[in-house]
Order: structure tokens, then sequence, then C-alpha cells
């Protein structure tokens, strides 16, 4: 609780410090690369149908396309706040690549089993990428996500630290959600309340900084000062999406159930708000993961960069690797005689040194076209 209270003050000052720059313009769009992981249990590999989690690629498209017109404010869906309040937040998002993988285990607890999903389908760097795990979860659940965490304002580099388990954490920085609510109007789709992709939305709005508009307490804050307080969430079936009041603070308001960061219907969400939005933009420059994901994302250079650290090393070498176009790429670590002690992997940016004789290694990078060589010490 002391370590959110602290990062909700730095945020908070970075917002009232930075005003200006962070209500961008409608042509300043920062576009956030997606890599979703398939994990499903079918022995045969069919893809689609009802109750596979195997999805389609055309599942996987029309939730991409959700995510564009709910961040862009295009969703055309409306209500008592749409038009008053709701504003593109100068988000997109670009599916990169699909990465399937079977496994035998048949569903997941989504408060439990990241690391798990992340050792069946590894994460595509989360400093570059958004990492979306879809499979079947347990229970009720619909989904979940990484909050990104931070802790100070940085004077020299205006940005925050961050406190967490780096070697857990990086590995598993993203959003896992439920097949059967993943996309719109599916095969797949079981629900006629969570139909519309609206759960992705609502859980990256979590990736990237944004609470429940109730505060997770009653007739709590999420920070925003324009969305009106509410007593607690909107959980409902109520598809025709009748008002909701709340009696707060000593008087009575409309609920914004319209806002992606309740728990309404996905026919009645249609609303990001301003002070969301510069939230949203702040967590992006403060968070140094969602940071170092934006820098990559304004890159235009045609040539790989590769940076790695720490070095020397003696348990994580972690990569930032840049490629044009977002280019796949392979991995292999070399020791000083030139043999291979890590074969080819795809897009691997953490390696685990820990079981390394001491000495001189090499991290090599090798696209379609290019090959970048990196020097490293393991003590």
């Amino acid at each position: 609780m002391q370590l959110r209270l602290r990062s909700e003050q730095a945020i908070q000052r970075h917002i009232d410090l930075n005003k200006s720059t962070l209500r961008t313009s409608a042509d300043d769009i920062i576009t956030i690369p997606v890599v979703v992981h398939v994990i499903y249990d079918r022995e045969d590999n069919k893809i689609g149908g009802a109750g596979n989690p195997n999805i389609t690629d055309e599942q996987i498209r029309n939730q991409i396309d959700v995510l564009n017109e709910d961040y862009g404010n295009t969703s055309g869906y409306k209500g008592f706040y749409t038009d008053s309040l709701g504003v593109d937040t100068g988000i997109r998002f670009k599916l990169v690549t699909v990465v399937r993988e079977r496994t035998t285990k048949t569903q997941f607890n989504p408060l439990t089993d990241a690391a798990t999903l992340a050792g069946i389908s590894p994460a595509w760097f989360t400093n570059r990428y958004l990492n979306i795990w879809v499979c079947k979860l347990a229970d009720r659940y619909l989904g979940t996500s990484q909050f990104p965490v931070v802790t100070e304002i940085n004077d020299r580099t205006n940005g925050l630290s961050v406190s967490e388990d780096e070697e857990v954490d990086a590995l598993t920085d993203g959003v896992i959600i439920d097949f059967r609510y993943f996309g719109r109007n599916s095969d797949a789709i079981t629900s006629a309340v969570y139909n519309l992709g609206r759960t992705t939305t609502h859980e990256v709005g979590h990736w990237l900084g944004l609470i429940h508009i109730w505060g997770d307490t009653f007739c709590g804050t999420d920070y925003c000062e324009d969305t009106p307080v509410a007593y607690t969430k909107n959980e409902t079936t109520d598809v025709s999406c009748t008002p909701v009041f709340s009696q707060c603070r000593g008087s009575n308001s409309r609920n914004m159930i319209e806002n992606y960061m309740d728990y309404s219907p996905d026919a009645c969400m249609s609303v990001f708000t301003d002070d969301q939005k510069a939230r949203m933009q702040a967590i992006m420059q403060l968070s140094p993961r969602r940071a170092k994901l934006v820098e990559y994302s304004k890159l235009t250079d045609q040539n790989v960069k590769v940076e790695i650290y720490p070095n020397p090393v003696h348990e994580f070498l972690t990569a930032d690797v840049y490629t044009p176009s977002y280019e796949p790429f392979t991995v292999s670590v070399l020791n000083d005689k030139g043999q291979k002690v890590l074969e080819d992997r795809v897009n691997r940016t953490y390696v685990d040194v820990k079981n390394f004789p001491g000495g001189l290694y090499f991290y090599k990078i090798t696209t379609g076209g290019q090959t970048i060589t990196k020097k490293f010490v393991v003590r």
C-alpha cells in the first residue's frame, strides 16, 4: 500500500509539471507493438470453433481493431458521458505476430500462473512489446494484467525507478485474457455480456497504469478528477445500460458506467477521459519498460541496435534489441572458444548465466540481413 501511495504521488507530480506536453495532439500517436501468445491444449492443433482456446487469426485481428477503436475514441458506442468526456488517448496498437503453443495444462489461474504461461510461451522482450497471453482461465476470471510500478521521480532522468522482482516481473509483464472474452462476435466467445473485446481494453488500461474508477474500495479514487466518484463496481448483466448512481462524499452522482475501467457490460463501454489519457501518457514516461517501448516505437533506423547489461554479469543478462519493422531475430551465446553455450532462440532477451563458468562470452543477434555481436563477462 505504501508503494502504491508513493507511486501515485510521483505520477501526480509528473502530470502537474508536464500538463502541456502530456496533452498530446491528435497527430502525436504512440503505436504499441503487440505479440499475442495463444496457449491451447488440443492435440489435433485445430484452430477455431466453440470451446477451443486455439483461436483464429481473425479473432485476434478484430481484438486489435477493438483496441484501436477504443483508445482512438472511434468505437461508435454512445452513452451519457461519451460525447462530453470521451477522448482519443493518442495510443494505437499494431499486431506484430501470433505465437501458438500447445500444452497439456487445460486452464490457468491468472493470479498465480503468469510465470507458467511465460514458461510455455516466453514473452517477446517486454520493454518493446505488449505481450498478451490468451488461454482458458479458471473459475470466473476474464483477465488480468501486470501493473507498471513506479516509486519516485529521478530529477536527472525525469523518470521513476522501479521496485520489483526484475528476474520474474520483466519476464511476465503483459496481459492475460480468457479466450472466451477475447475479440468480438467470434464462435469462441460464450458471453452475451463481455463479447465485444472490452475485457482486453480494460486490462491493457491497467497495463498502462489506470485504476478501476471506484478505486478498489467503496467511494474510492482512481486519481482522475474527471471520472465521477463511484460507490463500487458496475458488475451487472444489464446490457441495456441503465443509469447507476452513487451517494459518495455527501452528494448524489451518476456513475460513469461507460468508462472502460468499470466492470460494465461491453455494450455499455465507450469512454477514456482526458485525465486517464494524461495518466497513461505519464506512465509511458515514468515506467522504465514502458518508456523504453515508446523510445523504440519512434525509431526509424534501418540498422539493428543492441545494448546488453549488466556487464560484467553474474546472474541475468538483459538485452535491449531494436530491429527495423519489428523483424524477428535469433540469439545465441558463444564462449571465448567460439562454442555455442546457448543455442539459437527467437527473440530471446534474458539469459540466465548463473551456471556459466566465469569468463568472456559473446551475445550474437542475427536477423534476415544483419548480425551484431556483443562481448560480456561472467563473474
